[in-house]
């Protein structure tokens, strides 16, 4: 099964891109995506390529100020990177994001004051927009802070479902020692409320995405082998 791990390395982590890699792959991982939002100063990520028997792929998390500058740096970075991920901190950002085929992943907050609504679920199925659920929480907040954040979870995971969306589970490591093996991350996101064949799909998508993305087309429906 070909488990991937969405992750940040160093200097926006604490660990390199190749001590990530080698932690990863003694987890049972087969890859890393290394989103840092300004992967052009990755440290030594040459390094990481020198690692036998895990891919380390570099993409990038988009950041901007506003929705229309978002826009633009989607569109500059979508033919640098194969994996785009947007971080959905505020309505405008998750609105545009799903909004906006070249996004492969938005992490969305999983609070109950901004849930996924059916407008944004819809036009995430629209434009194949993957739905990222952060499971990190669960074992940073405590008491009614995480109770508030399992039901925002749950809400979530309900209009994926319902709108047949493709989740995305990651724990976000900044750190080689944040990371989780897939099979203790499957179970963290059972915890959530997810199925245990719906959690290792989640941790396949990234794979897919990545496959998809590396394919070179001539026009739509034409793909140039």
């Amino acid at each position: 099964m070909s488990f991937y791990e969405c992750v940040r390395a160093f200097p926006e982590g604490s660990a390199s891109a190749s001590r990530m890699a080698l932690t990863a792959k003694g987890l049972g991982y087969q890859g890393i995506i290394i989103c840092n939002r300004e992967p052009n100063r990755l440290f030594m990520p040459q390094a990481a390529d020198r690692i036998k028997g895990i891919e380390v792929a570099i993409g990038t998390q988009v950041v901007a100020s506003d929705a229309k500058a978002l826009k633009n740096r989607i569109l500059a970075h979508r033919a640098r990177y194969p994996f785009l991920v947007v971080r959905g901190d505020t309505e405008g950002t998750i609105r545009m994001a799903c909004e906006d085929p070249n996004v492969d992943l938005l992490m969305h907050p999983c609070d109950v004051r901004r849930p996924l609504g059916i407008a944004t679920a819809r036009a995430a199925r629209l434009n194949q927009v993957s739905i990222g659920f952060d499971l990190s929480p669960m074992q940073h907040l405590r008491g009614s802070s995480r109770a508030r954040w399992l039901e925002a979870v749950r809400r979530n995971l309900l209009l994926v479902r319902k709108f047949e969306l493709h989740p995305v589970i990651t724990s976000s490591a900044n750190s080689h020692l944040d990371l989780h093996s897939p099979r203790d991350l499957v179970a963290m996101a059972q915890v959530a409320g997810f199925e245990q064949d719906e959690a290792k799909e989640a941790l396949r998508r990234p794979a897919e995405l990545l496959a998809l993305n590396r394919r070179k087309w001539m026009s739509p429906g034409v793909e140039l082998l």
